[in-house]
């Protein structure tokens, strides 16, 4: 998946999102590389299930993205019918720009306590969605996300990082608590963007960013500090990473 922040930054604007977004889905390609390089060996057209969509920040289009670019099938499921709506337009959205034409995509509204069905599919994927499961049943929703396939990633809001999760108002949960609910996965922090939370940006600014040669040069040095995100030590990720995420199979 490639992660370049200029690429994918037309992609959260399709979803009424802007650099931070695009950021974040920057970031969070690391994290999914090694899976996609697993789909990749298998050949053919993997079957990747997004598991819930955003509680909030955009549609899960970094995942569409990534099926799109190995040719997979993806399925979405998520319990709320707004949500999928949204995400269809997304789609709708960028498809209209000449990206994503040879998708295939299947939008489903389902509990997602009942994912069983979806049982054998490739690889799964889930971004600011285990926040939103009660407490009580958070571990048995994931590791019925493990059962589904021998590949999988997820992703939850960084419960330490006060600042961010004041803005978005979401839930978290801290590198403790998914290492503990995660075990034998690779847990880590992600998304530390040298920007504060919270940027809004105009539609003249946004169309800069899109087409003008100064935010280019200025996301591609995005893309150079968020490569650099890895070697950023854990004490002071853990107050600054907007996610924390799980992967396991890769």
């Amino acid at each position: 998946m490639v992660g370049a922040i200029k690429t994918l930054y037309p992609v959260a604007l399709a979803e009424g999102e802007g650099v931070g977004t695009a950021y974040e889905y920057a970031a969070k390609a690391r994290i999914v590389a090694p899976l996609v390089a697993a789909l990749r060996a298998l050949g053919g057209k993997p079957r990747i299930l997004v598991a819930g969509l955003p509680e909030k920040y955009g549609t899960s289009l970094d995942f569409a993205v990534l099926a799109d670019r190995i040719g997979a099938e993806i399925t979405v499921v998520d319990d709320r019918p707004g949500a999928i709506d949204r995400a269809r337009r997304s789609v709708e959205v960028v498809r209209r720009s000449g990206r994503l034409l040879g998708l295939r995509v299947t939008f489903e509204v389902a509990d997602l306590a009942g994912l069983g069905s979806h049982a054998g599919v490739d690889a799964v994927l889930s971004s600011e969605v285990l926040q939103r499961v009660a407490p009580a049943a958070r571990w048995a929703f994931t590791a019925a996300l493990r059962s589904l396939a021998p590949l999988g990633a997820v992703f939850v809001p960084n419960s330490e990082n006060a600042s961010h999760l004041a803005i978005s108002g979401l839930a978290g949960m801290s590198l403790a608590e998914m290492r503990h609910g995660f075990g034998g996965a690779r847990v880590e922090y992600v998304d530390m963007p040298p920007f504060p939370p919270g940027i809004a940006r105009n539609d003249q600014q946004r169309e800069k960013a899109s087409t003008g040669t100064t935010e280019a040069v200025a996301m591609a040095g995005l893309d150079v500090y968020c490569a650099a995100e890895r070697f950023v030590p854990n004490w002071l990720k853990r107050h600054f990473a907007h996610i924390v995420c799980a992967a396991w199979g890769a």
